[in-house]
């Protein structure tokens, strides 16, 4: 399997530019999101540098330490949510081809209706720690000020379109789904985590 994250960002373009099917939506949205990530990290890495200005108050001081502490627990959490999104650029890419080589080998329903499973669950489960990352973006700009707070307003960007690729790829393996109850399962999460993207 390629680990498409070990190519330059060059070489994954023109892949992505070629008339093959992978890397597709899937891989392009775990990459988006995890890019938008990066960029919130490195706005509170720059914001956790900065000190107090000398005339700040006790209450003053004391703020600046609890936001940076918040920000601490908000690298620390995207450390981890980039790194599985991160993952799943590669991942997605070989689920796909799974789904696919279901339908060339006209294996069981069974079969095809597990793989559209996983293709689903993959991109739904992308959907969601893209929500959470953006949940921590959005919580960001309570704590960061200055021209660097701009960054934030691309980081939320990037999350929101790669939340629109990861849900959109997880929806369209439910349209092929033929077993009524894990379709109406997979729409009912689909819902939950548009209505959680959406309540800000």
């Amino acid at each position: 399997m390629n680990k498409w994250t070990d190519f330059s960002l060059q070489v994954y373009l023109e892949k992505l530019s070629s008339d093959e099917p992978i890397p597709g939506g899937g891989s392009v949205s775990a990459y988006v999101g995890s890019l938008g990530m990066g960029l919130t990290q490195m706005v509170a890495r720059i914001a956790m540098k900065r000190k107090p200005k000398a005339d700040a108050t006790p209450d003053q001081k004391f703020q600046a330490e609890a936001n940076r502490k918040r920000m601490e627990e908000i690298v620390s959490s995207l450390e981890k949510t980039k790194e599985q999104a991160l993952r799943i650029v590669s991942l997605d890419p070989r689920i796909y081809d799974e789904v696919m080589a279901c339908y060339r080998t006209g294996a069981s329903a069974d079969r095809i209706e597990d793989a559209l499973q996983n293709a689903f669950r993959l991109q739904a489960d992308l959907a969601l720690i893209i929500v959470m990352a953006r949940e921590w973006n959005t919580h960001m700009k309570d704590l960061v000020k200055g021209a660097v707070a701009n960054d934030l307003i691309v980081s939320e960007k990037l999350l929101s379109a790669a939340f629109e690729g990861a849900f959109h790829t997880a929806h369209i393996n439910v349209v092929y789904m033929k077993d009524a109850g894990r379709r109406e399962r997979a729409e009912q999460a689909l819902a939950e985590l548009r209505k959680r993207f959406e309540s800000k």
